[in-house]
């Protein structure tokens, strides 16, 4: 995560890529009081053990529509 002309950035490394709560837009703490500028971010840190963190996993599957699977 680091800070850009104002604006916060979530690299890959941070656990914030797979969390449920930042996947829904629900409001971090950390994100929250980084935008309000109640704390800043001098370097680039990497967030690994965020206690607001939620498990986010995507569970897809094929759905197959047999009307158009049927198409001559």
């Amino acid at each position: 995560m680091y800070c850009d002309n104002g604006k916060i950035y979530i690299e890959e490394d941070d656990q914030c890529v797979d969390c449920r709560n930042y996947a829904k837009g629900v409001s971090c703490p950390l994100l929250t009081a980084l935008g309000l500028g109640v704390v800043y971010l001098e370097d680039s840190l990497t967030v690994e053990n965020c206690g607001f963190f939620e498990k986010f996993e995507r569970k897809l599957h094929i759905v197959r529509n047999n009307e158009t699977d049927n198409i001559d």
